[in-house]
């Protein structure tokens, strides 16, 4: 069989897969004549193009299955309010501009916040060296800089320091340099990076921020701390029945230990936790005061205060562990399969007890219809320009889930050098073991 022929072959045993499941919703149910016959459309296709196009109901479900299947989501519960926006026909970087304008638009919906995907052309599967319509370099459409100093301080967010520095080379110029400094957007079209697009100098109103108070702790309020509104995640890859989206920004909304724990905690990140706790005038003499759990919990309750204050929509870990453990029941009661990454779904701020500390979860990838990280526009350009010989790690198949440029980086047990990471279970126990 040649690689062609093979090619073929996988990919269309990934397309019945996600057809299977698609006919298995009742939403979409099509019956065992109608699917046989799609599937028979999509063999035909493969054949002749070495691909196949989703129709709009399999986008539709496709975009949905695919957050249903994320391993790390605490919120997939809500898969199936998931609004696709069909941005396929877009290959120009004022036709992208304006789709992530009006994405924004159908998301922060005065607050009230709506789920939203936006799919832009699909990867030619087979053909490493063929550009990607469109990329976008963001890790999030709304995220904040982070300016390198001299010193080697950063001011704003050290997540950022790289991705900030690369775009004032290409040329971009903030009005202002803070710790809450908006990104531009890096669009790149067919492997051509263009010029940083600093849309939110233009429309302030798309990056909606929320100044964080606290209802008892002034000091607090002083620090002056904000945090945009809408997590749009944008580096990341959406598969469907084996076909490749490299852009596909999607936003649900925030849950608040994101926020408080990570974003502002995090030693890597804003790393604030003890000018909260000095705010609050706690003793930091030692770590038996308690102080770094009193500062974590009551940043959390200052984010979600401050989001409740500008009725803008936010879970807290408690809310979503639960519905999530109702999700799991019904999942299992009904014979489905439900994988899982247990150190994402259970929360940094009280872990034990939200519902998922006392759960074992299966972190097996549903490889045919998900989401996944992937290598950065620039790297994937670079490996492409490099001839076969010097890229030996470089592979045709779209459905090798190792560290490779044509295919999207899993994140669900891979690391960056395409090792497999060893796998966290509880000991007998019920602690967590860690390797």
């Amino acid at each position: 069989m040649s690689s062609a022929s093979k090619h073929n072959a996988v990919l269309y045993n990934q397309a019945k897969i996600f057809l299977t499941d698609m006919d298995n919703d009742p939403r979409f149910h099509m019956g065992a004549k109608r699917r046989n016959q799609r599937l028979q459309e999509i063999e035909l296709e493969i054949d002749q193009r070495g691909t196949y196009t989703h129709t709009d109901a399999e986008l539709k479900f496709g975009v949905q299955w695919a957050w249903r299947n994320s391993n790390r989501c605490i919120g997939r519960h809500m898969w199936r309010t998931l609004q696709v926006r069909d941005c396929r026909n877009i290959q120009d970087r004022e036709g992208v501009i304006q789709a992530l304008h009006d994405h924004l638009t159908s998301a922060w919906q005065g607050g009230s916040i709506h789920s939203v995907i936006s799919v832009f052309p699909p990867r030619q599967p087979g053909q490493s060296l063929r550009p990607d319509p469109v990329r976008l370099a963001n890790h999030q459409l709304l995220r904040y800089a982070g300016f390198e100093q001299e010193d080697g301080q950063v001011v704003g967010d050290p997540h950022s320091t790289e991705f900030t520095a690369r775009m004032l080379e290409k040329g971009w110029g903030p009005q202002r340099r803070s710790a809450y400094t908006p990104l531009p957007w890096s669009i790149w079209i067919h492997d051509e990076e263009t010029a940083p697009a600093d849309h939110f100098a233009a429309h302030p109103s798309l990056f909606p921020e929320i100044r964080i108070t606290h209802p008892e702790y002034p000091g607090i309020d002083a620090l002056g701390l904000r945090w945009y509104a809408i997590p749009v995640i944008s580096e990341m890859a959406l598969v469907i029945g084996g076909i490749t989206y490299p852009c596909a920004p999607f936003n649900g909304w925030y849950m608040g230990t994101e926020i408080a724990n990570r974003n502002f905690c995090d030693a890597g990140r804003y790393n604030l936790l003890k000018p909260i706790a000095i705010a609050m005038d706690l003793d930091t003499s030692s770590d038996r005061t308690l102080w770094k759990d009193q500062a974590l919990t009551a940043i959390n309750q200052a984010v979600l205060h401050s989001f409740d204050a500008a009725n803008v929509r936010i879970g807290d870990h408690h809310e979503l562990g639960a519905q999530f453990e109702r999700f799991c029941e019904i999942e299992e009661s009904s014979g489905r399969r439900l994988n899982g990454d247990w150190s994402w779904l259970t929360p940094p701020t009280s872990g034990s007890v939200s519902p998922q500390f006392h759960r074992e979860f299966n972190n097996e990838v549903e490889e045919h219809t998900n989401f996944f990280y992937q290598r950065s526009p620039s790297e994937d350009v670079a490996a492409r320009q490099s001839p076969p010989a010097d890229n030996p790690v470089r592979s045709d198949d779209p459905f090798h889930l190792e560290h490779r440029h044509e295919t999207p980086r899993c994140p669900y047990g891979f690391d960056q050098l395409s090792k497999v990471l060893p796998i966290k279970r509880r000991t007998s126990n019920g602690a967590r073991g860690h390797n």
